[in-house]
């Protein structure tokens, strides 16, 4: 069918052309209703499809793709990706490198159209006829019959058009374009995949002849909060009885007089106002509540509202709305909520599905407010655009505060390299072509949004620079709602318009710096919109982050980054898909795996890094008043904790003597009771004892059941005395060749070869316990955290350093023990040694082989990656034990989720598969571990000092070459890595620098590991870990 008006290059470019035809924006209505005619029809499923690279490119033959979703994610299962592919870049534009543009201009050559096509009959009772988009990425056409209808950018708001005057009895045809590239994409630069389709649900819907257009709920309260005002500003169409009724009391008046409906709306250049009726009347009906029931993220209480529109006595539509009464203010420098000062304890959310997109399914929706709430975050930002309105419905009635955020980034407009470069081309700044456009975007949001209890927050977008158009739009929020606060952080880079954000928001700042500005500008709260990049493995400075939350009163809390992986799956959808991130599928410029970057993995799976998060603000704090005696503090502000119980556990050596339970905690908000848990002189006077404290839900919640573990506690009392060892039944016995020195004690044999003084084989009972020689390991595969210090590393040759050996000899030799040293160094050539060290082996009967290692650097860096001992142990060496932190990987900046305990699993197991592969699975903090075969036989490593203890099937080798977790290939042998010392983790693939605290920095340092075979059966490791050797 031909299209009238066809769009053309030059409409899409132009920013001063962002609508046409689209209707009043207004509150999203969940639940609206008649008895007389269904008021809305789903478009969503089957469509007719075709394509073209551009505005001048014939199209393809129809195909079908369905909606909502993205063009390219469908693509992508049909043979060829015939539509293109998703495209992953961050603060660049997706044409840069394509096309020289500047804003005002949009990509030529490649600039896919998306034409979508189905037929609908209309229904027989329909008077009206309108068409909902609910979310088209980057801009659309609608066409009904022919007819042109409409135009809209604005990626995540609703636009609806009026059909009526073009639709027909019986069949019509419905056509919608969708184009990549328009105006509106120089304002959607946000960190995520680009994209473009018809990706929210598309719906008819009809007007009754009295129909509720707008509704606006507003409250005021008692300064004790001992009643609340409710007041219903309603805009309503047609003739009749407006009724309304909440908590318990109905109010109606009739409507009916013409009035001109002023939306405020703001339409695009040489655009008259779209047909309004204008029989629209402003109404308002108000409700003194006594004694609300407020609502906060702990007691999301909701009022039921409804409002009736009757027509001669007969209900002609019926609207339902879920009411919370709160109040949010900004006073002293701090936020409060209901008079109570709040924290957020929050994350950054993108909207994703890893087969869909950012077409989120109702029920991955649900997922993510129930693990939210599981893991203690209140609180989310939106980033960078409005949610799903089902998202916001869901943190209504679940209890989440919301930051909600504009549709607006123009990061690549200015930033480079990290540093502003904003120059005459920065959007919007003060353009006075940009301001109409920029500002309908904030519109569109409000009003959409303006009635979720939920969002405390309106921001004005995100890395948009700073200036005048945003300060307008901070003007617009406060002037058009103020009931709640204005965010921006831009102001950080641009503050000529300060008052822009309500509160100064900061992204990654160092703990020291935040530290330092609180001192200095107490001017604002305090808020990090962005902090602990969870990138990978990590976040590893979380900790210190709260330290100084909690420390200050106008420091507000933030949002970490982000909730979970934005990664593509592709390959078996019901087996293991495989992940990919940017360049995966040809897509330039890329930032490749910067998008898996969360704390879930891309299918919902649990990173470590949310069970860190969680731990970090669980909803109690415990201090320790004496050995067994502790203080416990409610960190809630508004709800009692007689929902949460208090189960301990005394442990010696791992194992339990004592327990019991507090059934009900009931410490009021923000109050500390003290507990004495077990006397201290009825504490084990012996052994490694901890008193482990598990704080459970006792009463279920639509998230927990009961039993569920809100967070932890443990204290550690290190009781342990050094025992002898026991008497030597066998003598030690050395001797020598031209290559390698052995030793034998018993049925044990340990050979140390002369040339590379590495231990090349520990044969016990007959059986080769090692398959290549045991050597110092300096390097790690690097975290996404370490993805800036690791070049520092190479360039030193860190990653390639190999040992050699200087000498080899013997220095003591009897029956009791034999005593070898060997001095080495590691290097990648021999003028770029990288570390010495001097290595001691020391044998004694029943001690196993004590390795000595004194070292020193010969490399000046900030911190190091690793030093220990490294094993490659034979295929079936699949069982592990351990004495150390964990049951997750646990390192010394990222072990809040870890606890001191004995934990037995497999390699296989013992591994935590990122996207993207690097060090992982290490526990920290270990006194003793071993690695066996499943008929027992095989090491136990102890040490002078607690070290790290990992076990794998991937070599640090292999995890550093691989690009994603699918390529890896099982290795059959288990690779042991004993670590002396490890660097930290932090959070510095988009933040500070690991703090000193956390690094790996001793330049010079001793320290020494024990390899010991045995049978795991037949020997008490404590007792082991315990010997004097």
């Amino acid at each position: 069918m031909p299209l009238n008006h066809p769009i053309t290059s030059a409409l899409l470019a132009d920013p001063e052309i962002f609508q046409q035809n689209r209707l009043p924006f207004h509150a999203h209505f969940t639940d609206q209703t008649s008895l007389e005619l269904p008021l809305t029809v789903s478009l969503d499923g089957e469509w007719n499809f075709c394509y073209a690279e551009n505005l001048t490119a014939p199209f393809t033959d129809w195909d079908t793709l369905t909606v909502p979703g993205f063009i390219q994610m469908q693509s992508l299962q049909k043979p060829g990706q015939p539509y293109g592919a998703p495209h992953y870049v961050n603060t660049q534009y997706p044409w840069d490198g394509h096309e020289k543009l500047h804003p005002g201009q949009i990509p030529q050559d490649y600039n896919p159209i998306g034409e979508y096509q189905r037929s609908f009959t209309l229904p027989e009772s329909w008077a009206s006829c309108y068409l909902r988009l609910n979310g088209a990425d980057s801009a659309a056409a609608v066409w009904c019959n022919g007819v042109y209808i409409g135009y809209t950018e604005d990626t995540f708001t609703p636009a609806e058009f009026d059909m009526t005057a073009a639709v027909h009895p019986g069949e019509n045809t419905l056509t919608v374009q969708v184009y990549r590239f328009s105006s509106g994409s120089w304002l959607e630069d946000q960190d995520f995949w680009r994209m473009s389709g018809l990706f929210r649900s598309v719906e008819l819907f009809t007007k009754p002849e009295i129909h509720l257009e707008d509704v606006f709920v507003k409250q005021d309260f008692a300064p004790d909060f001992s009643s609340a005002t409710v007041t219903f500003d309603c805009k309503v169409s047609g003739a009749g009885t407006v009724s309304v009724v909440f908590d318990g009391e109905e109010q109606s008046a009739e409507v009916g007089e013409p009035a001109e409906y002023d939306s405020g709306v703001v339409f695009g250049k040489g655009e008259s106002d779209p047909d309004v009726e204008e029989d629209v009347q402003d109404v308002s009906f108000t409700f003194t509540v006594e004694h609300p029931a407020l609502w906060s993220a702990e007691q999301p209480n909701l009022y039921e509202a409804e409002i009736a529109l009757l027509r001669e006595g007969a209900l002609v539509e019926r609207t339902g709305l879920k009411v919370g009464l709160r109040k949010f203010e900004l006073k002293d420098r701090q936020m409060l909520l209901n008079g109570q000062r709040i924290v957020f304890k929050g994350v950054n959310r993108h909207e994703w599905s890893c087969r869909t997109g950012r077409t989120v399914s109702r029920e991955e929706m649900l997922w993510d407010v129930k693990n939210l709430k599981a893991h203690n975050v209140n609180a989310v930002r939106t980033s960078h655009y409005p949610d799903d309105p089902y998202f916001l419905q869901l943190c209504d009635e679940y209890g989440l505060y919301v930051i909600g955020e504009t549709n607006l980034e123009t990061h690549g407009t200015w930033q480079k390299l990290g540093a502003d470069g904003s120059d005459e081309w920065t959007l919007p700044g003060a353009r006075p072509e940009w301001r109409e456009n920029v500002l309908a975007r904030a519109e569109a949001m409000l009003e959409r949004d303006k009635n979720h209890p939920a969002i405390l927050i309106w921001s004005c977008g995100n890395e948009s620079h700073g200036g005048k158009t945003l300060w307008e739009m901070s003007e617009y929020f406060r002037r058009t709602d103020p009931s709640r606060l204005v965010h921006y952080e831009g102001i950080f880079w641009n503050r000529e318009y300060p008052a822009t954000s309500d509160m100064e928001s900061q992204m990654y700042t160092p703990v020291a710096d935040i530290k330092k500005f609180l001192a200095e500008h107490p001017e604002k709260p305090f808020i990090m919109c962005e902090y602990s990049h969870a990138m990978g493995n990590g976040p590893g400075d979380l900790r210190d982050y709260w330290e100084v939350i909690e420390a200050n009163d106008n420091f507000f809390g933030g949002c970490v980054w982000e909730f979970i992986d934005h990664s593509v799956a592709i390959g078996d959808k019901y087996g293991d898909p495989s992940f990919t991130y940017g360049g995966d599928f040809g897509d330039h410029p890329n930032d490749g795996n910067f998008c898996v970057d969360g704390l879930v993995y891309p299918d919902r799976r649990v990173h470590t890094g949310l069970e860190e998060l969680k731990q970090a603000i669980m909803p109690v704090a415990v201090r320790e008043v004496k050995p067994g005696t502790v203080a416990i503090k409610s960190r809630r502000y508004f709800k009692s904790m007689n929902d949460i119980s208090m189960a301990w556990t005394v442990k010696v050596d791992g194992k339990a003597v004592k327990s019991g339970v507090h059934p009900n905690l009931d410490i009021a908000p923000e109050a500390e009771e003290v507990f004495e848990i077990v006397p201290e002189n009825e504490l084990p006077a012996h052994g490694t004892v901890t008193l482990d404290l598990s704080f459970r839900q006792n009463k279920p919640t639509e998230w927990a059941d009961v039993g569920y573990e809100v967070g932890f506690a443990q204290f550690i009392y290190e009781r342990a005395e050094k025992v002898k060892a026991a008497p030597a039944l066998y003598p030690v016995e050395l001797c020598e060749n031209r290559e390698e020195y052995t030793v034998t004690v018993g049925e044990t044999v340990y050979k140390i070869s002369k040339f590379s003084g590495m231990i090349t084989d520990i044969c016990d009972n007959g059986e080769h316990l090692i398959t290549k020689p045991v050597v110092p390991q300096i390097w790690r595969a690097p975290t996404d955290n370490d993805r800036n210090v690791q070049w520092d590393w190479r360039n030193s040759s860190i990653h390639n350093a190999k040992v050699k050996c200087y000498s080899t000899e013997v220095v003591k030799a009897d029956e009791n023990e034999a005593v070898i040293l060997s001095k080495i160094s590691l290097a990648a050539a021999p003028n770029e040694v990288v570390l010495r060290a001097d290595i001691t082996y020391t044998v004694k009967y029943g001690m196993g082989i004590k390795i000595a290692c004194d070292v020193k650097w010969n490399v000046q860096k900030k911190h190091y990656p690793r030093f220990g001992m490294r094993l490659t142990m034979p295929e079936g060496a699949e069982q592990m034990r351990y004495f150390g932190y964990g049951p997750n990987e646990s390192y010394v900046d990222k072990r809040l989720a870890s606890k001191l305990g004995e934990y037995k699993s497999t390699v296989t197991e013992n591994y935590e598969p990122y996207v993207f592969p690097q060090e992982n699975s290490s526990h920290w903090g270990c006194r003793w571990a071993d690695v066996h075969t499943v008929a027992g036989h095989g090491f136990l490593f102890t040490s002078c000092e607690p070290f790290s203890f990992n076990a794998s099937h991937f070599s640090p080798e292999q995890l550093t070459e691989t690009r994603h977790h699918y390529e890896l290939k099982r290795e059959p042998e288990t690779t042991v890595m004993l670590d002396m010392r490890m660097d930290g983790i932090g959070s510095n693939s988009c933040g500070p620098e690991l703090a000193e605290k956390y690094r790996f920095n001793e330049t010079e340092f001793s320290s020494s590991v024990t390899i010991k075979p045995v049978f795991a059966a037949e020997v008490n490791p404590y007792r082991e870990a315990a010997t004097e050797y």
